[in-house]
């Protein structure tokens, strides 16, 4: 499914229409999205997987700079320190912050909620359970980005 196919879906407002085709998609995400659709009732194709897949992935991706930008700042301070870690101890440095400093943590989770449409914002408000595994999904994802961009953040130093 694409954005346009998702705004058309509902009535949205222009700040949806507008948010959605922002939205970078990859062939991957749209085979994963439609599988999910496929699997799940039209009437309720809004699981947290299927959340996962069309809306978090996409901001992730839309995100990606600002999210490296966001991590390098926080570990600039350590620099000297980060840059004598061997390429597993970094990675595990920069998931472990993103895991446990709450200020970072909320930091990288306000960017991509910022990023919801109404309905989505609707969707992550609705439950607190529900709340806190996307926040969980979102460092998870937001980690194995930071990991990989690990050579990015170096150079932002």
């Amino acid at each position: 499914m694409t954005n346009d196919q998702r705004a058309s879906d509902q009535t949205v407002s222009p700040r949806d229409v507008a948010l959605l085709s922002m939205r970078p998609t990859t062939p991957a995400m749209s085979e994963a999205v439609s599988a999910l659709a496929r699997e799940q009732s039209a009437h309720e194709p809004h699981t947290l997987e299927y959340f996962l897949h069309s809306t978090l992935r996409s901001i992730l991706k839309l995100q990606h700079e600002s999210l490296v930008r966001l991590v390098a700042m926080h570990v600039a301070p350590h620099r000297s320190s980060f840059l004598q870690l061997s390429i597993k101890q970094q990675c595990d440095f920069l998931t472990n912050a993103l895991k446990k400093e709450v200020s970072l943590r909320m930091l990288v989770v306000g960017v991509m909620v910022g990023h919801f449409t109404e309905a989505e914002l609707v969707r992550y408000t609705s439950s607190s359970a529900d709340k806190a595994e996307i926040h969980r999904r979102i460092i998870e994802l937001a980690a194995r980005r930071v990991c990989d961009a690990r050579e990015a953040i170096i150079a932002l130093l």
